[in-house]
C-alpha cells in the first residue's frame, strides 16, 4: 500500500505539490487553513486521524510526542524526521526525490516509520 504523508507547516506546499504530481499521496500543513499555525499536538493528532506520516524539521517537539503516543498504544501511522544538514529546507527538489524514494521503500517493506525515522537523500 502506498503510504500517505503530511508535511509540517515548515515544509513548503511546493515539495507537497511536486510530489502529489509525482504519484504521491501528500498534504501540506501550509496549505491547510484548518492546521496551519496549530499547535503540534494538533497537527500530529490529525496525522494520526487520516493515518499520515508526518515528515517535519521540528525534531524536538515532535520526537517527544511520538514516544508519548506510542507509550499511550496510539497506532502512529510514522513520523520522518528532517535534518536541515541534511536536506535544506529550501530544497524544494531534494526533499520531493527524497520523500519518492522513502515511500518506495515504506512500500517494499523495507523500512518502518511508525517509530520514527530520519530523511535522507
Amino acid at each position: 500500500m502506498r503510504p500517505r504523508f503530511l508535511l509540517d507547516e515548515h515544509i513548503s506546499r511546493r515539495v507537497a505539490e511536486e510530489a502529489f504530481k509525482r504519484g504521491l499521496d501528500v498534504r501540506s500543513v501550509d496549505g491547510d487553513p484548518r492546521l496551519a499555525g496549530q499547535e503540534d499536538l494538533v497537527i500530529f493528532r490529525e496525522a494520526i486521524r487520516e493515518k499520515r506520516i508526518l515528515v517535519t524539521y521540528n525534531n524536538g517537539d515532535f520526537a517527544p510526542l511520538l514516544g508519548d503516543m506510542v507509550k499511550a498504544g496510539e497506532e502512529v501511522p510514522g513520523v520522518v524526521f528532517v535534518d536541515e544538514a541534511t536536506i535544506s529546507n529550501s530544497d524544494i527538489g531534494g526533499l520531493t526525490k527524497a520523500l519518492l524514494k522513502l515511500a518506495k521503500w515504506i512500500e517494499r517493506k523495507e523500512v518502518d516509520p511508525s517509530g520514527g525515522l530520519f530523511l535522507r537523500r
